[in-house]
């Protein structure tokens, strides 16, 4: 059985759960975050359940209390700072699942200065049975075309925040198709730069487009190898 299913037993509250993390986290209460998050691991809660049920919509939650102008930037990038320092530390323990779903890059477009949600995306994506190479954020296009082919990936997952970073993501999707042509890997794209798009601009035809990591679970199983378990998580 793979080792995901048997750590799904979510023994917390997980509404409980992520309000005290978002407590914890604006309160700068970085070694509580820490030992509440661990406890709820050692407790049973999945890892791939943790950072949809508590960091993702943790960090949704500090993005809105930020436009809202209810924190500052600075409230802002502490949450996202100590969550990532919690991810470092998870990520000693992420159990792999059996399944061999192929091979993939993750990256942020050059001028994509955010990371968190890739690499948040590269963990869940690599619990769920990808080989996963995770470059970080503001990645050349040269460099992610050389470690697409080093990889000899399959897929393709590029985050961009901002708008403004669009024009990035035609550039490399399109250099990527280019360079590769009828062997070009998948495309992933995700992050806020698409949130608000109605249509995909046409150079960026055939690209699927996540909203959050549940999803981008579902969508790549849907052309990985074979079966896995379900994550349960991804309720806001």
């Amino acid at each position: 059985m793979d080792n995901t299913t048997q750590k799904s037993t979510r023994p917390h509250d997980k509404l409980g759960l992520r309000k005290e993390y978002l407590e914890d986290i604006l309160g700068a209460r970085r070694m509580d975050a820490l030992g509440r998050v661990m406890a709820a691991y050692r407790s049973g809660y999945a890892i791939p359940d943790i950072y949809i049920d508590v960091f993702q919509a943790s960090l949704y939650e500090l993005g809105r209390l930020w436009e809202s102008n209810r924190i500052s930037v600075a409230d802002e990038h502490m949450g996202t700072a100590i969550t990532q320092f919690i991810m470092s530390n998870l990520y000693q323990h992420l159990e792999i699942s059996e399944v061999v779903r192929g091979r993939l890059v993750v990256t942020g477009v050059q001028g994509e200065l955010h990371q968190v949600g890739a690499n948040m995306i590269a963990d869940v994506l690599e619990a769920d049975g990808w080989d996963v190479r995770f470059l970080g954020a503001n990645v050349p296009p040269e460099d992610v075309i050389r470690a697409v082919r080093e990889h000899e990936a399959d897929l393709l997952g590029i985050s961009a925040t901002m708008y403004v970073n669009l024009p990035e993501v035609v550039q490399l999707v399109g250099m990527v198709r280019q360079e590769f042509g009828g062997k070009s890997p998948r495309i992933l794209l995700g992050g806020g730069a698409f949130g608000g798009l109605p249509l995909l601009p046409p150079k960026l035809e055939g690209c699927l487009v996540v909203r959050d990591l549940k999803e981008a679970v579902f969508l790549t199983r849907t052309f990985g190898q074979g079966d896995g378990p379900s994550l349960q998580g991804g309720e806001a």
